[in-house]
């Protein structure tokens, strides 16, 4: 027995020290490619050069280790590494290629113009990707039988039968949960937000012939990859509201999958069921999953990487580390808030390996199997980032207390510490979910991002984690340990870098990719009642579980109906300018007739505001600015709109005595009557 143990170690270390000295050899190439050819980026070229003296210094130590064991043990590693290269030469060889076109296409990207077709290289990119992972796919039978229901009809068949309860059960929840938040899209939320308008006109202008580049940034720094996935799906659903909101939907939804799925492996089955229901009813999740913006998909990756990774942690599986890796790659093209996916997975696996003897040594080979993957996905993008290094931290400087010198301005206007500033940024971003409010428009609702009950079971939920972080064991025979440590990094980390340290905290749009986690903390709140009741011997366990249930049913009564009943016929989503340009979008997209509109907005909204960009398109719009600048001459040959925001209301008069006989409409908010907007046309 102790002897195969250490074969297998030695063989695990000849293996990890085998990848350590290709990749290495592979960066080092690389960077000379860059002090040769890319002189330009000398920089870049060090990086890859240190990386590669990184890799290449372990595998050397690594040989020195194994060359103190004996002669014959030293001759048996090396014969098994190389006879594990000649077995295995397919899958080197598809590994290494995917790795080369990934960041071929990365790199063809960086060099070619702006307006040029970038479709094959997204193609190249695919290929390089899949390469990759069909490198890793278990091939042996042991390894089939992880990817059950398995392979053939009979066997399926029997896993369907075996689990149909589960499965009915599951496609009900996940109908419901998408069916809440895909219902008319096209009307709630009503007003279409300013930055979802940008988004989606970006979206569509990447999608258009040529094809642009996915490998870039765009609005605000952010990856365009997210942008063109949203334009393929408008392709297929259409450009229009509903079109652009329908994908976003869609991926609220799998979420609640995703989250059963982490809680159940973690936490068991009636955690994983609570976790999905109360997710499947939140309203800040349900709010976020109707936009047509790309912070949803933060949380559908958290959850399936880390449900991958729990699981791979579990079974040792090559292949579930390397998808881990893949889904954490892809995560870096989406908004700002996936790259807390990579702080979560690094802190915990060095928890981990703070904590379990042996960690790396267990799983070190199958963590650079998963870190390869992640640079094979992101290798394009970090190419970009390379030539543009600004772009990384851009956004993160902007919203920054430190990098922006908001603390700084603070302490000077209030004359406070730097420790009070910082005390009531902690106090705001810990109450968001029972007492702050969210004070942005990009939700702005009138209660916490939790429900009360929701709230009250969120505390539970963290204290019982807290208590049990060590082990995570709920009771005894419970399934993984560690969980509650992952639950407690995710959670910290993602207020502290999300709000703490950021302006306008509880900012609802920085916290989307937390909303798992917490419907994951109620589930635990909720399950610990359960427990507790059924160890009270005059509770009886239908009693106790019909409570949790009613418990669900009131929470899921309030989500819903708050958002449905009371937010949404608020309108305040996206903020008046929103209202405004929504109700006139639709106004003009109704009556496309030729006419030039002439909006007599700046400073107060301008003609480029996203929603109008994306909601009139085709329409001929031109900003009048206020008077003392030069103003425009308007064409009114083929007839023109004149449209007035309140605040300018007052301008009016004069274009009516200019043009006489034009039609006049004042246009009110249905939500409380307030003036959105004058309109006077002028016919042919």
């Amino acid at each position: 027995m102790g002897r195969g143990t250490i074969g297998i170690d030695v063989r695990d270390r000849n293996r990890a020290g085998t990848v350590l000295f290709i990749v290495g050899l592979a960066l080092a190439a690389l960077g000379q490619f860059y002090f040769a050819y890319r002189r330009q980026y000398v920089w870049d070229g060090v990086l890859f050069w240190a990386a590669a003296i990184v890799c290449l210094s372990l595998a050397l130590r690594r040989a020195q280790r194994l060359r103190r064991g004996s002669t014959s043990r030293a001759r048996r590693g090396l014969l098994r590494c190389l006879s594990l290269l000649r077995r295995h030469r397919m899958r080197a060889l598809m590994s290494g290629g995917g790795l080369t076109l990934s960041i071929t296409a990365g790199w063809l990207a960086c060099q070619r113009p702006y307006d040029a077709s970038y479709a094959d290289l997204l193609v190249l990119w695919m290929i390089g990707v899949a390469s990759f992972l069909l490198a890793f796919w278990p091939s042996d039978s042991t390894s089939r039988r992880l990817w059950r229901p398995a392979t053939s009809w009979k066997e399926l068949g029997s896993w369907l039968r075996e689990n149909r309860v589960e499965l009915v059960g599951l496609g009900i929840l996940l109908l419901l949960a998408l069916i809440v938040r895909a219902y008319d899209l096209e009307h709630i939320p009503a007003n279409l937000g300013g930055d979802e308008g940008t988004q989606g006109e970006e979206a569509l202008a990447l999608v258009r012939q040529p094809l642009g580049n996915p490998f870039s940034t765009g609005w605000f720094s952010v990856p365009t990859m997210s942008f063109l996935v949203y334009g393929v799906a408008m392709r297929l659903c259409g450009a229009t509201m509903s079109g652009l909101r329908t994908l976003s939907a869609a991926i609220g939804a799998m979420t609640v999958l995703t989250t059963f799925l982490l809680a159940r492996e973690l936490w068991g089955e009636r955690v994983g069921w609570l976790s999905a229901a109360v997710l499947a009813c939140s309203h800040y999740h349900i709010h976020f999953s109707r936009l047509g913006s790309n912070q949803i998909a933060d949380p559908f990756f958290v959850t399936l990487s880390l449900w991958l990774l729990a699981c791979g942690l579990r079974t040792k599986r090559t292949m579930l580390f390397v998808l881990t890796g893949a889904v954490v790659g892809l995560g870096g093209y989406l908004y700002f808030g996936a790259r807390l996916i990579v702080v979560v997975v690094a802190c915990y696996l060095g928890w981990r390996a703070s904590r379990s003897h042996r960690f790396l040594a267990r799983h070190g080979r199958l963590l650079v199997m998963m870190l390869m993957a992640v640079v094979v996905v992101l290798a394009p993008l970090i190419l970009h980032y390379g030539a543009h290094p600004s772009e990384l931290v851009s956004r993160p400087r902007q919203v920054s207390i430190f990098a922006s010198g908001w603390l700084a301005r603070e302490r000077e206007i209030t004359g406070r510490s730097t420790f009070s500033l910082l005390a009531e940024q902690a106090w705001k971003s810990i109450s968001a979910f029972n007492y702050t409010l969210d004070p942005t428009f990009w939700y702005r609702a009138s209660i916490p991002l939790l429900d009360g009950i929701s709230g009250l079971f969120l505390v539970l939920g963290v204290l019982w984690a807290t208590a049990h972080y060590r082990s995570g064991e709920y009771r005894p025979g419970a399934r993984r340990p560690s969980s509650s440590a992952l639950l407690l990094i995710w959670f910290w980390l993602a207020l502290l870098l999300g709000w703490v340290i950021t302006e306008n905290p509880p900012s609802s749009q920085r916290m989307v990719i937390l909303i798992p986690a917490l419907a994951i903390f109620v589930a635990l709140g909720l399950d610990w009642l359960l427990s507790t009741a059924r160890q009270l011997r005059s509770v009886p366990r239908v009693s106790s579980l019909g409570a949790v249930v009613a418990l669900l049913m009131v929470i899921a009564s309030l989500n819903l109906g708050y958002y449905f009943l009371v937010y949404t016929p608020s309108r305040v989503y996206g903020n008046p300018t929103a209202e405004m340009t929504t109700v006139l979008a639709r106004y003009l997209a109704e009556h496309r007739d030729g006419r030039p509109v002439y909006l007599y907005g700046p400073p107060y909204v301008y003609w480029g505001f996203g929603t109008l960009r994306f909601m009139a398109r085709g329409v001929t719009g031109v900003d009048v600015p206020p008077e003392g600048a030069e103003q425009p001459q308007p064409d009114v040959s083929r007839g023109a709109r004149f449209v007035f925001h309140p605040a300018r209301a007052v301008e009016l008069a004069s274009v009516r005595e200019r043009y006489p006989g034009g039609s006049e409409e004042h246009v009110h908010s249905p939500a409380d009557g307030r003036l959105l907007y004058a309109l006077y046309e002028v016919s042919h």
